[in-house]
Formats: C-alpha cells, sequence, structure tokens
C-alpha cells in the first residue's frame, strides 16, 4: 500500500460520555479513507483523524461527524 497519510484535528461542542465516544470514534474509523483516530482522555472535544489523501479529503470528514448530528470545526491541519 503506497498511501500518502494526512491528519486533521476535529474539535466537536457536543460532551460525549465514553460510551458515545467510542461509537463515535468506531464509526469514524469506518469511514472511507480513514486509517485511525483517537483523542486524548483530558482532551474529548478533539479528535484527531489520520487519513489516505488518496481517498478522501479533510471536508470529506467534517461532513461525516455533521451528518451523524454534531456540531464540528476542523481546527487544524
Amino acid at each position: 500500500m503506497n498511501a500518502r497519510l494526512n491528519d486533521v484535528l476535529v474539535h466537536i461542542n457536543e460532551t460525549l460520555d465514553d460510551e458515545a465516544l467510542h461509537r463515535l470514534e468506531e464509526g469514524i474509523r469506518h469511514d472511507a479513507g480513514v486509517i485511525s483516530v483517537g483523542h486524548r482522555p483530558e482532551k474529548t472535544h478533539m479528535i484527531m483523524v489520520v487519513y489516505d489523501t488518496d481517498a478522501t479529503r479533510a471536508s470529506s470528514l467534517l461532513h461525516r461527524f455533521q451528518e451523524r448530528g454534531l456540531h464540528a470545526q476542523v481546527v487544524g491541519l
């Protein structure tokens, strides 16, 4: 596999409990082009997504968060 990887930091406005956060990350992990997704325990509003730039874009990933009913913004690339 010769993927071109990039990462994006997404801020979500909602406060999610551990179970909801786990479900969100698992769902994002299955989106096209996503390589990995995670957060730091002390910063649950900040989700880091590593993705293959040949398969998706940061704007598409952000849209996926919004489709899940979350208010989210890209805060870093």
